[in-house]
């Protein structure tokens, strides 16, 4: 496949954080490969949403997992694809490229951003590997939702988020650790990401706005009854779930 007929795909998914919403968006716009499509996912959002243009999807604030099985669905035609939450810039160029260039290069068919703690690297042979395509992987104890970088064949794999999530958290872990349970992650630190293209994203906004603003104990029952179910679906042998959206 020429590289002119790869299909490549970047989702922003969007839950009432407006105030940085335009720049991140105008970033992703001028940083990503010529053509390459790009959707805002927004679940439910108050504000009236300014997309610069680009195609919008939106539904039910229904949380993370709903919203982010919207992008899927959005960008299942994608043979790479990204999924960004609004909370992550990119400020220069290159780093879609990296990625791809990684996925192409390497057995693993999901990038994400880790945990702060990193974790030693296992597998020397890798890093070696890797430096010599001019990329240092890195590795963490568990996988960050902000940015994930994937395959078509996850897509056509693994599916869908596991609709059963309603609001934040867990969701994301529960997928990514199906990728892995997959055999698309051939590598036994399971979380990677490439520090090169990491280092083109400032985060913004952290805490402030989105689900940050549903109430200290609205958000606690959400992360409370999330990690229950989470800890459940850990007993069931499943992978693949049909996209679809609510």
């Amino acid at each position: 496949m020429s590289n002119d007929n790869i299909k490549r795909g970047v989702a922003l998914c969007h839950y009432n954080r407006q105030k940085y919403l335009t720049d991140i968006i105008a970033a992703v716009k001028d940083t990503s490969p010529l053509g390459t499509k790009i959707v805002i996912c927004d679940d439910g959002s108050s504000s009236t949403i300014n997309t610069r243009g680009e195609l919008l999807i939106q539904g039910k604030n229904l949380g993370v997992a709903a919203n982010k099985n919207r992008a899927l669905w959005a960008l299942q035609d994608c043979q790479f694809l990204c999924i960004l939450e609004d909370d992550l810039l990119p400020t220069s160029k290159g780093w879609f490229e990296i990625y791809e260039k990684a996925a192409i290069h390497s057995n693993i068919n999901h990038f994400c951003r880790v945990q702060d703690k990193l974790v030693l690297e296992t597998v020397p042979e890798f890093s070696k590997y890797m430096n010599g395509k001019g990329l240092t992987p890195i590795y963490g104890p568990s996988p960050r939702g902000d940015l994930t970088f994937i395959t078509k064949t996850v897509v056509n794999r693994v599916g869908a988020f596991n609709p059963q999530f309603r609001g934040a958290g867990y969701a994301h872990g529960e997928w990514s650790a199906r990728v892995w349970n997959s055999g698309l992650i051939v590598h036994p630190n399971k979380w990677v990401d490439i520090k090169e293209a990491r280092d083109m994203f400032v985060q913004v906004g952290d805490t402030e706005g989105g689900r940050w603003n549903l109430g200290k104990e609205e958000l606690k029952k959400q992360l409370k009854d999330n990690k229950k179910l989470f800890k459940e679906l850990q007993q069931v042998s499943y992978i693949h779930l049909p996209l679809c959206l609510e």
